[in-house]
């Protein structure tokens, strides 16, 4: 019997179908939509005491690690995928990789997306509690989601009518239509496919190795050379876009003889749609749930959701409006899964509006684009947060101009470095290596002007970074 517990929280998914808010740089599990915390945040704090963090390895993506979701990913345990392969190849890494790095522990594996809500914290860690003894029994454990309407938007599973206690699964069931998700319902036994698992690494790594052949053969390449010296991390970064695209589910939990399912009343939300928020906020006397700089005068049961500017609205009913600086969505309530055809048009385009927000977070700290780019130029305003400094790097088709409004910039431009108070300036001609630091105890912020004939940030070339980015 294992008595090692160990945590998984899966935090690759894109989360289109809440944009403006989530972007493909800052997707919804790194946002805090209810509550103080980010729901990457929530999700690990909700296993303590029963986990602590430390316990915990988040599975995401590269390019978060390093970008817009740094703060909220610094400090954990991190897996990063070079590029998405779905969830099998996730779950099969992890497992491989708590076994190999602990010298051989079996520990019992917490599986869970990062990007779901759970309002009943007690209620969790009693089901987590029932699942850890039928997975020290080498059950393949999921968490089924009592079903309180005939949702068309999940997938089912069934088990035997069990009272209580862990039910034996007998099937899984794609997103049904309405008729048959309400004769589900009638008939019982039948719960939402919440993607949350417990198991023993050895039990689902021989469940891949029987179901999934594939997976396995990559993954048994890969344990041989991270066991023999190298890095995992490389390792990984360069064999994983070899994984084929599967998720758990179907490639191993729909196929294996040793599903068990815990019936889960937690006050559960996938939070997948603006419609989700919608139903899991709190609401005033006529229905609404109003966020930000919002006046609304005889509207109902409506979402309003201002980040920057004002959102006035009269004589609204069931709706969804939501602003960001550069973007608004208006949507009928009921019609916001039809939000990811949105981002699906935009994706055609060559505009960013699905991939990043006026203000982009960094590791140091933050820019802001200052409106339209002109012919040739381009306003930004830079914060650097106390004791941060940007890469040491260069442009070869821009310079920059830099004016400090807040705080003293130390900057580095070819062999020269000084010291930048309010009101001074700096410029960095095309070419050259220069960086921008923050030495003091104050936030820096400053006013860049971009001039050259291309302006994105792809051109850089980063010599040295704090953060990995080489």
């Amino acid at each position: 019997m294992s008595d090692v517990l160990r945590a998984v929280v899966l935090a690759g998914g894109s989360g289109s179908r809440l944009w403006p808010l989530s972007r493909q740089q800052l997707p919804k599990q790194f946002l805090n939509l209810s509550g103080t915390d980010s729901m990457l945040g929530g999700t690990i704090k909700r296993l303590t005491p029963l986990i602590s963090k430390n316990d915990v390895w988040v599975v995401t993506g590269e390019k978060h690690a390093t970008g817009e979701a740094f703060s909220e990913l610094d400090g954990l345990n991190q897996i990063l995928e070079p590029c998405g392969r779905n969830t099998a190849p996730a779950v099969a890494l992890s497992a491989a990789l708590m076994q190999d790095l602990s010298g051989g522990e079996d520990p019992i594996m917490v599986v869970l997306p990062a990007d779901h809500l759970v309002s009943k914290q007690d209620a969790f860690q009693d089901c987590l509690r029932q699942a850890v003894v039928a997975a020290n029994s080498g059950q393949l454990v999921t968490f089924g989601i009592v079903p309180d309407q005939p949702e068309t938007g999940f997938g089912y599973v069934q088990t035997e009518p069990e009272e209580q206690g862990v039910h034996r699964v007998l099937r899984f069931v794609e997103k049904p239509d309405r008729e048959t998700a309400q004769k589900m319902l009638d008939d019982g036994n039948y719960y939402w496919n919440s993607g949350m698992f417990v198991w023993k690494a050895s039990v689902i790594l021989a469940e891949i190795e029987k179901y999934l052949p594939e997976v396995w053969s990559l993954l048994q390449e890969m344990r041989h050379a991270w066991n023999n010296g190298k890095s995992w991390q490389e390792v990984v970064r360069i064999n994983f876009e070899k994984m084929p695209d599967i998720s758990i589910d179907y490639g191993v939990m729909e196929r294996s003889e040793s599903v068990s399912l815990v019936a889960a009343d937690i006050g559960w939300s996938d939070v997948g749609s603006w419609d989700a928020v919608h139903e899991i906020a709190n609401h005033d006397a006529n229905g609404n749930e109003i966020s930000g700089n919002v006046l609304a005068i005889d509207c109902q049961n409506s979402l309003f959701r201002s980040e920057s500017r004002l959102i006035a609205a009269v004589g609204l009913d069931d709706m969804i409006v939501v602003e960001t600086p550069d973007a608004i969505l208006l949507a009928k309530a009921g019609e916001s899964q039809r939000v990811r055809e949105l981002v699906d048009s935009l994706k055609k385009g060559s505009d960013k509006y699905h991939i990043e927000h006026v203000t982009v977070r960094r590791p140091w700290g933050s820019y802001t684009v200052l409106g339209e780019a002109g012919d040739g130029y381009q306003l930004k305003r830079i914060d650097v947060n106390p004791g941060a400094k940007l890469s040491l790097q260069a442009h070869q088709h821009r310079s920059e101009h830099w004016v400090v409004v807040a705080g003293t910039a130390t900057v580095t431009c070819g062999d020269l470095i000084k010291v930048v108070a309010r009101n001074g300036s700096a410029y960095i001609p095309i070419g050259e290596v220069h960086r921008l630091e923050n030495r003091g105890k104050v936030p820096v912020q400053l006013i860049e002007v971009q001039v050259g004939d291309y302006l994105e940030e792809d051109d850089i070339q980063r010599f040295e970074d704090s953060y990995g980015r080489c």
